[in-house]
């Protein structure tokens, strides 16, 4: 144990205080080569302990109610307080007190730790919050998420591709991502008073992932504001700060096909389950999937010379004539697992041109999902 006489001391229920640390967590960097990164913010003051994190690309502020008896301010690591935290009982109370020396002594029952940290002057400092220029009612913006985070790129050369594009107008709300391979697109009527321009915003995934975190179920407003570098995003008390993704997204619009008249209604789970097992069979280098279309029926079919091969066949609203097209599997799935609807309306014109995958009922999304078909 280190001596040092106590500086910012606090007292504090041990679950409001686990479910902020938790909430830090995915902005953390797990291998950085600054030190501090690795650490969280904390003050203690007016009745309430608050908690920043940050890896310079995201940073969150976020806090909870809390005894105060001498407000400061110090970091620690985010990692080990949070283990701490957790592995306490449930109904804890928890006594932090930072010492001369940056370390930080926690008390609680019979526990007592001391844990190293580094001095608050490091950490970096998290640009100014800016007014919101409009709220977004929680619920659309997880949905609007939802159906599109998975279509992001996982190459981080692909800059511009790294990220969803936002697009709010007056009257209507839009999300969509792409990976070059896939597109996603959901929009909704909504109406935002005050505003009079489109505002276009390119949003990382990694912001994407951690306001699904901040919204959570709560039905609640994210405020959204932006200047030249950054965007802002607030729920409740808790706030986001996220730097702007350069690059010029591509013309979405472009993609959406319009003449796709070949209209194919399937059962979303019975089609999802049959895809998944049709799957199990394809070329793990390949990864297609055939879908043979014919009037009440889609076949599906999937063969390598590893595994050998399986067929199987849904029911499907359909009278026009028949067509066969290779679709990745996965990308089906990813679109099905969150359609939101029990039947799917799959659009397509011919073996070469890209399908579109759409809710087959209305909702309270407009939901479009085009993907590139796959030769085999």
């Amino acid at each position: 144990m280190v001596p040092g006489s106590t500086l910012m001391r606090v007292n504090v229920a041990r679950e409001p205080l686990l479910s902020e640390l938790n909430l830090v967590q995915g902005v953390i960097e797990k291998k950085t080569t600054i030190p501090i990164l690795s650490n969280i913010l904390l003050e203690a003051r007016g009745g309430r302990l608050d908690i920043t994190a940050t890896d310079l690309d995201v940073s969150i502020c976020c806090g909870c109610a809390a005894e105060v008896e001498t407000e400061g301010a110090m970091t620690v690591s985010a990692r080990r307080f949070f283990d701490i935290v957790r592995l306490l009982p449930e109904d804890a109370r928890i006594a932090c007190m930072q010492m001369e020396n940056d370390w930080m002594e926690i008390r609680s029952g019979q526990s007592e730790y001391r844990v190293v940290g580094l001095p608050k002057e490091n950490f970096p400092s998290i640009p100014e919050f800016q007014e919101a220029l409009l709220s977004i009612p929680g619920a659309v913006m997880r949905g609007m998420i939802q159906r599109t985070i998975f279509a992001i790129t996982q190459e981080e050369s692909r800059y511009s591709l790294n990220g969803a594009l936002l697009v709010v107008a007056p009257r209507e709300i839009k999300m969509v991502a792409t990976d070059g391979h896939r597109l996603a697109l959901v929009s909704k009527s909504i109406s935002f008073d005050g505003l009079d321009s489109e505002i276009r915003s390119l949003i990382p995934r990694k912001t994407l992932v951690e306001i699904q975190k901040l919204v959570g179920d709560q039905e609640l407003l994210v405020g959204f504001g932006r200047d030249e570098n950054h965007l802002f995003f607030s729920a409740g008390d808790k706030r986001l700060v996220s730097r702007v993704l350069a690059g010029q997204f591509p013309n979405y619009e472009m993609v959406i096909p319009l003449d796709n008249d070949r209209l194919v209604t399937v059962p979303t789970r019975a089609f999802g389950d049959a895809i998944r097992r049709a799957a199990v069979m394809s070329d793990e280098k390949l990864r297609a999937v055939r879908f043979s279309v014919s009037p009440g029926a889609v076949e599906l079919t999937a063969s390598s010379a590893e595994a050998g091969e399986g067929k199987e066949i849904v029911p499907a609203e359909y009278e026009g004539p028949g067509l066969e097209i290779g679709f990745n599997p996965q990308y089906l799935l990813d679109f099905l697992g969150v359609c939101g609807s029990d039947s799917v309306v799959l659009a397509l014109r011919d073996a070469d041109t890209q399908g579109m995958l759409r809710p087959a009922l209305r909702s309270e999304f407009d939901y479009r999902y085009v993907v590139m078909p796959m030769k085999f």
